[in-house]
């Protein structure tokens, strides 16, 4: 299946258990947030699709229509180029600066840097690093695909509810996800973060001193047994990033940093509801146009 960015019309959850139908190229009126990627032109390959933390940078060709939908609706002064979030749910956004955007009009902001939807991802983004891998008929591995600026982050909450939070502002999901949760709790003892991509792959960042204890030697056996894996299959870059996410996350101690543990996917849990977080406060439309990026 060719990789491109499709016309399909998709349902928001709003405020007041409300939901709207937006099209390609509306403005887009939940949280603004997915996989950050950029599109950049790339001295060897063209116009590429761009990931990268850090000194870590790679390069895919975009999907079919993608660039030509930037550049209809006026990103970046109709070039095209600039940042884009992937959900959860795989819909494509941007954000497009309300002087050359003609539909700013509808968004709930009319000024500043607007979220527009561009369309559903179709098919995969091959990267050298797979996030959409197949992973051994096991409970429990260890995510190695990007650990960064990658998926949607989400929080547990103390009263056991999924959360999305971006400077002060936290809303919660519009739906339940009892299995997702409780999943979650296994490896975790106190509320934190997880990750789901826009693959529907879902992974935890674990403290190693925090794994409960009746978990902890299973999570040990699981990361030791990736590693000769990943040896032994010639993972290099994967193993790159997992060390890197443990050095950062360890203030540069690999062994007192979060591993990254993938736990399932979205398929697996609650009939595969995808969350879906609400704007309760409209403060938070004010604040998030007053940047191109921002959001995760």
């Amino acid at each position: 299946m060719s990789t491109q960015i499709s016309d399909k019309t998709i349902s928001v959850p709003i405020a007041d258990e409300r939901d709207v139908n937006i099209e390609p190229g509306q403005p887009y009126p939940g949280p603004y947030r997915g996989s950050q990627y950029s599109i950049v032109d790339s001295r060897n390959h063209g116009t590429v699709i761009e990931w990268k933390y850090n000194d870590l940078v790679v390069h895919v060709k975009p999907p079919s229509g993608l660039l030509d939908r930037l550049q209809s609706l006026g990103k970046s002064r109709g070039s095209g180029r600039g940042s884009i979030r992937i959900t959860a749910d795989r819909e494509v956004l941007t954000k497009i600066n309300a002087d050359a955007y003609r539909y700013s009009h509808q968004a709930p902001v009319s000024s500043g840097w607007i979220p527009v939807y561009l369309g559903k991802l179709e098919g995969d983004l091959d990267f050298d690093i797979e996030n959409d891998p197949s992973f051994p008929d096991r409970d429990l591995w260890v995510w190695s695909g990007f650990t960064f600026n990658h998926g949607e982050r989400w929080s547990v909450s103390n009263d056991d509810r999924l959360i999305w939070t971006w400077q002060d502002y936290r809303f919660y999901s519009a739906f339940e996800h009892r299995d997702l949760i409780n999943k979650y709790a296994k490896y975790r003892r106190i509320a934190g973060r997880l990750y789901i991509n826009e693959y529907g792959h879902v992974y935890v960042n674990v403290p190693q001193e925090e794994v409960p204890p009746g978990e902890a030697e299973m999570v040990e056996q699981v990361y030791d047994e990736w590693r000769r894996h990943a040896n032994s299959n010639g993972k290099r870059a994967a193993k790159r990033l997992v060390e890197r996410r443990l050095k950062v996350t360890g203030d540069g101690d690999p062994s007192k940093g979060h591993l990254p543990l993938y736990i399932g996917h979205l398929s697996e849990f609650d009939d595969g509801t995808v969350p879906k977080p609400v704007v309760t406060d409209e403060g938070y439309y004010v604040d998030a146009s007053r940047e191109e990026a921002g959001g995760y």
